[in-house]
This record gives C-alpha cells, sequence and structure tokens, in this order.
C-alpha cells in the first residue's frame, strides 16, 4: 500500500492509478472515503471484496463537478436549482437514474450521487473522473481515519491511500428526490435546512 502526501503530483499518481483499476484512499469533509473508477468492473469486484459488501447493494456516485451529474440522473429545472445551491457539500442526492446505468450504481430507477466540498477530493475528481466512492471501512464497522490503523487493517486490499487530516465529522445527509423530499439519513447538514430549501424554489 503506498502512502501518498497530498502534493498536486500525488494526487495526479492517485488519479492514474484510479484509472487502472486501483482502489485508493482519500479524505473527505465528512470521512475518509475509497474511490474505484466507476466503470471498472474488476475495480467494482475489489471494492466489494474490500467492503465485504453483498453486490446487490449500490454505491454512491461521487462526483469532481455538479455540472456532471445530468450524465447520471435525469433532472428537472427544479431539482437542478436544488442541486446548485446545496453542491458541492456534505449531501447525498438520491434522483431518478438515466437509463443503461449498471445495477452497481442503480437500484430502483435511482442513482446516488454525492459532490464533496473538500479540496483534496475534489482535486483527485477532476483528474481521476467519476468514483464509486464508500466510507473507509469494512461493512457495518466505524470508517477509519488514522494512516496506523487503516494500513494494518487494508493492507493487501488498498492500493494507496492519501495522507491528511481530517476533522472526522457526521456522514453527508442521504435524501431522495422524486416530487418532494424523502429523508434516508440524517448526517452533517439538517434535512430540515435542505427541505426548506427545496420547498422555496
Amino acid at each position: 500500500m503506498l502512502i501518498l502526501s497530498n502534493s498536486s503530483q500525488n494526487i495526479k499518481r492517485a488519479a492514474l492509478l484510479l484509472k487502472q483499476g486501483k482502489l485508493v484512499a482519500f479524505p473527505t469533509e465528512t470521512v475518509y472515503g475509497v474511490g474505484a473508477i466507476y466503470n471498472s468492473n474488476k475495480a467494482y469486484k475489489a471494492l466489494n471484496k474490500l467492503k465485504r459488501r453483498t453486490p446487490n447493494k449500490p454505491y454512491t456516485l461521487m462526483l469532481g463537478d455538479i455540472n456532471d451529474i445530468k450524465k447520471f440522473a435525469k433532472l428537472n429545472k427544479k431539482i437542478t436549482a436544488f442541486i446548485k445551491k446545496i453542491l458541492p457539500g456534505s449531501v447525498t442526492l438520491i434522483l431518478p437514474a438515466k437509463l443503461g446505468m449498471p445495477k452497481y450504481l442503480s437500484k430502483d430507477g435511482y442513482i446516488g450521487i454525492r459532490v464533496p466540498d473538500h479540496k483534496i477530493a475534489l482535486s483527485l475528481l477532476k483528474l481521476s473522473g467519476p468514483l464509486l466512492v464508500p466510507s473507509l471501512n469494512r461493512s457495518n464497522e466505524e470508517p477509519l481515519s488514522d494512516i496506523k490503523l487503516i494500513k494494518k487493517e487494508f493492507e493487501g486490499e488498498l492500493d494507496a491511500v492519501i495522507n491528511a487530516k481530517i476533522k472526522k465529522d457526521k456522514p453527508s445527509t442521504v435524501i431522495l428526490i422524486s416530487d418532494k423530499i424523502k429523508v434516508i439519513r440524517e448526517g452533517k447538514i439538517p434535512s430540515k435546512k435542505l427541505i426548506e430549501v427545496y420547498n422555496k424554489l
């Protein structure tokens, strides 16, 4: 496992590894995430193995630019305006998926998308392209943020980790948007605040 500093050169190196189908952990504004390039079956299987996760549970798609959301989800004017108000940020949106999305991204016609508000994560995503990004932990265990613990737990499964201090925080708030907002998980940003923004549009 490579332990990389968060220099621009190492972020480029991490992005190249991701494009090659490798797994790379990196900081976000909430917890450490582990990224896999979204359109590689090999990377997807490696991610499932690392997470010890059943294949039928879809992953969140993490993007580096809110303008890329329309490539994966069906948007109307209100949802587009809402996205511009709240993202980038600690919110995962469950949106109507475009046709043809792989099963590990879309479930019941919906897709989970997040654009983080974190300099390192955004720099990496803009170089790597869209990533599958769950939190860095085994399923049903607490996310890890200590580099020594990460190395001990994931040596041989994780290819690299970008070493940076993170302010360990609540995970992203998860909301599903159809004709109205449905709260799936409370997180860093209060869902009440998000609903107020949406209803004012």
